[in-house]
């Protein structure tokens, strides 16, 4: 939102988690809610990578799909920087596994991503709101145009 000096924040500034390394809470689309997503899933409970696959999947409400390559390099990540601890655990009926939980600065990572999400939550209200505020007569209130039975370039004109 722009400060009243006229003046607009930093882009630098702008939908990345705070105390955030570089390239961490930067991500664009799907991307921006990886990170958040997973963290979130561990912190709840806890899982395995499938389990954590899909719960991220629910959580999205399937806007967020990983592949079971991409789940692994985020949780390995994840773990080298320290913020989820992993260990081997006997499967039921299969070989081990490891399961994966939150560390501390785990912790501190997921609440600098609640921040950052509510900031973009906002944003997005205010587009959404404007956007509605725009919608001119004859528009749906979904945002997309009432169909037209006149033909274009036709004029009202006799």
């Amino acid at each position: 939102m722009p400060k009243e000096t006229g003046e607009y924040p930093h882009p630098d500034s702008c939908l990345v988690a705070p105390q955030a390394e570089p390239g961490r809470g930067s991500g664009r689309g799907r991307a921006a809610l990886l990170e958040p997503a997973v963290l979130a899933a561990i912190a709840a409970e806890p899982a395995h990578g499938y389990d954590l696959r899909r719960a991220v999947e629910e959580m999205t409400q399937g806007l967020v799909v990983l592949d079971p390559g991409g789940t692994y390099r985020v949780l390995r990540q994840l773990e080298k920087d320290g913020f989820v601890e992993s260990r081997w655990s006997d499967g039921e009926f299969g070989p081990q596994r490891r399961t994966y939980k939150m560390t501390k600065d785990g912790r501190e990572l997921l609440a600098s991503w609640r921040t950052d999400l509510d900031r973009r939550r906002h944003a997005f209200e205010s587009v959404i709101e404007m956007i509605d505020r725009s919608l001119a007569p004859g528009e749906s209130t979904t945002g997309l145009p009432v169909l037209s039975t006149k033909r274009r370039g036709t004029s009202n004109r006799s």
